[in-house]
């Protein structure tokens, strides 16, 4: 069984809240307000959200780079802490002391403990900082691997033992997978491994994911790499033990497989696994659905939207608590060629593939951008966070909406209204698209990348400003 007193505990879904909303963890007991918060930069340059997490407080922590960090011509990392009703607890900007840029894209709370942790992106290489919570002060920074702004971020998730676990695309070491446990007492390496191609070592991004670890303190991911030819793309779901070693890598491709794409990968307290999945056959727009696989990677179901009517494309998916069902989150572009209907929508199924409702977020006549990320709260319901540019600005989004689907309608946040309604426009059927094949492409390998201090760096207080509104 899970030690609870660890300052990690899995992720709801896995073995359950008790508590929380009665529909959702079967019993009474503390709720969540709802509510949407619009930031806008105050001085200095727009804001680019990238990423979110609460714990087990209620509070959120949100992630963006904005440019002209702290009047510095440069390109910093943001973090803002909520509380649980919306309201903003404090504001941090860090930038580099010299030239260079530090592009904040993923961010990770201790369920119970005292810090948060960022990772993101650097002229200097990828970076992981510690953070209290109480204030926003950084307890250690490093530097993970060489030295190259195209080592990519894809996604930090606590690990059973209490460390981060970082996921990074490598590209000073071929493009390998690069997993990282890293103490969270000092930023120094537990254990690290790799994940290449056995032929070829090069992998791609998967900057849209939230690796899981399960119950047993095993690490879910998905991987990608572009091979060339046909099939093009092949994704992977891959398994590590607590201590970094390979379990398991299951291949998947199409029958085209041009716009394959694993978004994202959650699992159940059975050790079922859920990927969001994106496809295209032929000419149209893509095909974005849900796969369910078992405990040995065996799919056994795909819904997807056969015909979409608009240019869609997968994001996070994540299992409610006490399993009782999944939530996905799509870019849903309804005006293709921006004339101002892009907006965010959720879909829940239950465990069976079954759809229990789809809801869309966005205003009328504006664009959301596909930026930002979406989880579950403590609670088991949604936490996201966008961004829409209007008037030559970037306004950031972060919003806590019911995970029931209910208190649909239109709600006013300062002078705009934002609506959460049904999304009519996606339609979902079986599928059977995706095929597991019989031996993987990719291999388990030694990852000897450097850990290093992470220096040059100045953190101040950020200047933006809230407009929060009740959603009732």
């Amino acid at each position: 069984m899970f030690n609870w007193n660890k300052k990690e505990r899995p992720l709801l879904g896995l073995l359950g809240s008790g508590g929380g909303l009665g529909y959702l963890a079967g019993g009474a007991g503390e709720s969540d307000s709802f509510w949407i918060s619009e930031t806008a930069k105050g001085s200095w340059g727009s804001e680019t959200p990238q990423d979110i997490a609460g714990d087990d407080e209620g509070n959120i922590y949100t992630t963006s780079y904005r440019s002209n960090a702290g009047g510095s011509g440069l390109i910093g990392s943001s973090i803002v802490k909520y509380e649980s009703d919306g309201t903003v607890s404090w504001q941090k900007v860090e930038y580099r002391s010299t030239s260079g840029a530090l592009e904040a894209k993923g961010i990770i709370a201790e369920a119970d403990g005292d810090h948060i942790y960022m990772t993101g992106e650097s002229n200097t290489g990828f970076y992981i900082h510690k953070i209290n919570k109480s204030d926003g002060t950084v307890d250690w920074r490093r530097l993970l691997g060489g030295s190259s702004s195209n080592n990519k971020a894809d996604s930090p998730v606590m690990g059973s033992d209490g460390n981060v676990i970082c996921i990074i695309k490598m590209d000073t070491d071929n493009a390998r997978k690069a997993y990282f446990n890293i103490n969270q007492s000092d930023g120094a390496d537990v254990w690290k491994t790799m994940v290449k191609r056995t032929s070829g070592d090069s992998t791609l991004e998967s900057n849209t994911q939230h690796a899981k670890v399960d119950s047993s303190g095993n690490i879910h991911s998905v991987i990608m790499a572009d091979k060339g030819g046909t099939p093009r793309y092949i994704n992977a779901i891959v398994k590590h033990n607590s201590s970094g070693v390979l379990q398991s890598i299951s291949d998947y491709y199409t029958s085209s497989a041009n716009e394959d794409l694993f978004g994202d990968i959650a699992v159940d307290s059975s050790g079922n696994k859920y990927v969001s999945y994106r496809y295209r056959t032929g000419s149209g727009y893509n095909k974005v659905g849900v796969m369910k696989v078992n405990s040995s990677d065996v799919i056994q179901w795909q819904k997807g939207i056969e015909s979409a009517p608009n240019y869609i494309t997968c994001k996070q998916i994540e299992v409610l608590p006490e399993d009782a069902g999944i939530i996905m989150s799509i870019e849903d572009r309804q005006s293709q060629g921006g004339g101002g209907d892009n907006k965010i929508s959720f879909v829940r199924f239950d465990t069976s593939g079954n759809v229990v409702w789809k809801r869309q977020f966005g205003i009328s006549g504006i664009d959301f951008s596909g930026s930002g990320k979406m989880r579950l709260n403590k609670n088991g319901n949604i936490i996201f966070n966008t961004y829409f540019n209007t008037g030559g600005e970037n306004y950031g989004v972060v919003s806590q909406l019911p995970a029931d689907g209910s208190l649909t309608g239109n709600h006013t946040v300062g002078s705009r209204t934002y609506n959460w309604s049904a999304n009519t426009t996606l339609s979902f059927t079986t599928q059977t698209a995706y095929s597991k094949q019989g031996s993987s492409i990719y291999s388990s390998e030694t990852n000897s990348n450097a850990n290093a201090a992470h220096s040059n760096v100045t953190l101040a207080n950020n200047v933006l400003t809230f407009t929060k509104g009740d959603v009732d």
